[in-house]
């Protein structure tokens, strides 16, 4: 068993889960007794944002002055302010001389690199490991941001809590922060292409936050009300809920590290359609547990949809797919890997 009190973890509140990174922490918190945590910025107010950092600054020179018995900074990041934010915590973690682990979400690492190249290598020289999260991103540092040292640890989620309610007729879920990144434009004009082909057939629910506005608007003028149930920011027993009662989850996005949306779909039997970015790829087989496309592809979307729609047999053929696609993301599974790599650590 790790000693926990070895390891201080940074990243946003996780307490109150909203958003992928937040959920892996929530798991993590399960794993070790303390927990030790810093929490780095929350999702909303600038101001309030700021604030929370000078405190998470402030906080970590305790921990550092204070806490000689923490070896190891769990750093978990992301691109842009996130970037910024963690590198502050980085260098100084460097001064005391811990071990760093950077734990890389987010599906926008590769262009914010490409931006920022140099502030990116000299944050990487300071890191001792980097944790990616598929086989795609441990090809992206190694080849093009020539960091060696990377290991893949599986994006982690709960156990599903299983409690069938299903719709009446052929329901998708979307979840997802709103906005063209996630594709819910494309999806949602995809439906009002196809309107005469899911009117009374059909049923999408929609969770999320982001541009909110821009989104019931556009199901207002699309006449989309009967077909399209927008449910607000969706999390814990309501985010249960819908994954019982749905048939398939949807998230066409145009950009993605390993999305636990669809892990968390796929721990609930459920066929997936999405695109062919990030680490997808390599939970979503095309035709064996869902349908997979190139991002904006809305006639595969169309297409895809209506299959699922039309074959209940095949959404149960791929929902037990996806089942059992995802067990190496289950808890078990990768809190063995985290200690492993912990305990590497600790030996060097």
């Amino acid at each position: 068993m790790m000693d926990a009190n070895k390891i201080l973890t940074i990243g946003i509140d996780y307490r109150v889960v909203r958003g992928g990174v937040a959920a892996v922490e929530n798991v993590y918190s399960t794993f070790y007794h303390p927990f030790n945590h810093i929490t780095t910025t929350v999702t909303n107010g600038q101001v309030k944002k700021l604030l929370v950092l000078c405190k998470a600054i402030l906080q970590f020179l305790y921990w550092m002055l204070f806490h000689p018995e923490i070896k190891i900074l769990h750093v978990q990041g992301a691109s842009n302010a996130s970037f910024w934010r963690k590198r502050i915590f980085i260098y100084i973690a460097k001064w005391f001389d811990k071990k760093v682990v950077y734990h890389m979400h987010g599906g926008g690492f590769g262009d914010f690199s490409r931006k920022h190249p140099q502030a990116v290598r000299r944050l990487l020289e300071k890191c001792d490991v980097v944790i990616a999260l598929s086989d795609y991103w441990k090809s992206f540092f190694e080849s093009e941001l020539h960091f060696k040292n990377v290991v893949i640890v599986k994006n982690v989620i709960a156990e599903p809590v299983i409690n069938p309610n299903k719709t009446t007729c052929f329901s998708l879920l979307f979840l997802g922060l709103l906005g063209q990144n996630k594709g819910i434009y494309d999806l949602l004009d995809c439906l009002n292409e196809h309107k005469s082909d899911f009117s009374g057939k059909l049923k999408l629910f929609v969770g999320g936050n982001g541009e909110i506005s821009k989104v019931t608007q556009i199901i207002s003028e699309y006449g989309l009300s009967d077909i399209v149930s927008f449910e607000g920011w969706v999390s814990g027993d309501k985010k249960i809920e819908l994954l019982n009662k749905v048939d398939a989850y949807i998230l066409p996005s145009y950009h993605e590290g390993l999305p636990i949306s669809i892990l968390e779909a796929m721990s609930y039997s459920l066929p997936i359609i999405s695109t062919n970015v990030g680490g997808i790829p390599e939970i979503l087989k095309n035709g064996e547990n869902g349908f997979i496309m190139s991002p904006g592809d809305k006639d595969a979307m169309y297409r895809a949809i209506l299959e699922l729609m039309n074959n209940e047999k095949l959404r149960m053929d791929m929902g037990k797919a996806s089942y059992s696609k995802v067990q190496e993301h289950m808890p078990g599974f990768v809190e063995r890997q985290l200690n492993d790599l912990y305990k590497s650590l600790l030996k060097e």
